[in-house]
């Protein structure tokens, strides 16, 4: 089983700003080297949406690091962090 992720290009600069305070850059990493994206030759910090496909033990790690954070999603915009909680919540 897989789960889907769609970041906005201000979103993902959103983690870049971020960086590895907090359990972002944990995130950011997952979703680069453990997850799918399309477009397949698009690059993290390019103009427009990358959707991302999460196996199911990356979408696991990926709550594990907002829970340690109360799903906080620290220097997040709301939008962002709904966005991201809603992503945790949806997981079966």
């Amino acid at each position: 089983m897989s789960y889907h992720l769609t970041l906005t290009q201000d979103q993902r600069a959103a983690f870049d700003w971020v960086g590895d305070r907090y359990g972002a850059g944990d995130v950011a990493r997952l979703l680069l080297t453990q997850c799918q994206h399309t477009p397949e030759e698009a690059e993290w910090d390019q103009p427009g949406d990358m959707a991302f496909t999460v196996p199911e033990h990356v979408a696991w790690q990926i709550r594990d690091l907002a829970e340690a954070e109360d799903f906080l999603w620290p220097c997040f915009a709301g939008e962002l962090t709904r966005k991201l909680n809603d992503f945790c919540w949806n997981l079966v």
